[in-house]
């Protein structure tokens, strides 16, 4: 029997396994190297940021969507009625142009805002200046925006226009309404309107109506100008006062987010918190006249990566008081609606 000789090398000693060793140790000293080399791409973690120009944009957007159009024949006038069952009535030859009545057909256009989360994510908040110069909050039955055109002709008003609210049950109806205008400051406050020009605040009239669900009353004012007008009344509260800060997250200010206070029991009465305490790195509100014990509820939003965000937060006032916001959460326009309005 034959008997194969194997040649076995020792494994040591085997050019071809050297070298395979080498190789390996060669290529473990690389990946070493490289994992110690850092990669700025790889290290930068991109944090979604807040957009304070698209959340303007929301705003302008919800309020052009909320815009309703009517057409009405200049020289004869007439009455428009919004899905909410406000109505504007216009007198004949009211429409003009450069001090001059038009003719033919004019598009009326009409906003009307009853409730607090459309006060909010239409950026309509209401906050009045008094004569003084304080600005205190507003309680509000209503906030219309009434305006014409005639092609791409912005129009005047010649003469006064009637306004009517929607119908309102008699337990919700609040005597001392008032007629508020935008500030000429234009930066969202309200001050107590003149509108026929008789040096006397304008004072909103009740008128008691009916029809097939029952009888109603209804607030009535005129108006000289088109624009937004306001039915207010202030917001009189009594005892202790204090100032209020809002702490937000890191990377919030007043450019890029938007904090409003809600008062508990009053469905139309909120005021945003439009000062930024640039030493504090806080919001506040810049009259200095929150009542210690009030109830309230702060709300801030922000679009971040084109998606609303939102914080609800509800509290009771103390002397010195600080409100911090930790968070804030995506949600959708509809879902925050639902829980602004349910706010008590």
């Amino acid at each position: 029997m034959k008997i194969q000789k194997q040649n076995f090398t020792h494994l040591n000693k085997s050019k071809v396994v050297s070298r395979i060793l080498k190789n390996l140790v060669g290529l473990s000293i690389l990946v070493l190297f490289a994992s110690c080399i850092t990669n700025d791409n790889d290290s930068e973690v991109l944090e979604p940021q807040p957009d304070g120009e698209a959340l303007a944009a929301r705003f302008e957007e919800n309020r052009a969507n909320a815009t309703q159009e009517f057409t009405l024949d200049a020289s004869v006038g007439g009455t428009i009625t919004g899905t909410q069952g406000t109505q504007v009535t216009f007198q004949p030859n009211s429409f003009g142009l450069n001090g001059t009545p038009v003719t033919g057909n004019v598009t009326v256009q009409l906003i009307e805002i009853y409730d607090k989360a459309s006060m909010l994510l239409k950026d309509k908040s209401t906050l009045g200046i008094r004569d003084n110069g304080d600005k205190e909050a507003l309680k509000s039955a209503g906030e219309f925006y009434i305006d014409a055109v005639q092609g791409t002709n912005s129009l005047e008003l010649l003469e006064m226009a009637g306004v009517q609210s929607k119908p309102i049950d008699f337990a919700d109806l609040e005597g001392g309404m008032q007629i508020f205008r935008g500030d000429d400051d234009t930066d969202g406050d309200w001050i107590e309107a003149d509108e026929d020009g008789d040096g006397e605040k304008d004072n909103a009239q009740i008128r008691d109506g009916g029809g097939p669900n029952g009888e109603y009353a209804t607030y009535n004012y005129d108006i000289g100008d088109f624009g937004w007008t306001n039915l207010d009344k202030w917001y009189n509260y009594t005892g202790s006062k204090t100032q209020l800060y809002i702490d937000v997250p890191d990377g919030f200010n007043q450019d890029n987010c938007a904090v409003y206070l809600s008062y508990d029991g009053e469905p139309t009465a909120l005021a945003r918190m439009d000062t930024w305490d640039t030493s504090l790195q806080m919001f506040t509100e810049h009259y200095g006249l929150i009542p210690i014990g009030l109830e309230v509820h702060i709300i801030m939003v922000a679009e971040i990566d084109g998606q609303l965000n939102y914080a609800i937060q509800g509290t009771t006032i103390v002397d010195g008081h600080i409100e911090v916001i930790t968070s804030l959460s995506p949600i959708t326009q509809p879902a925050l609606e639902t829980l602004i309005n349910g706010l008590p």
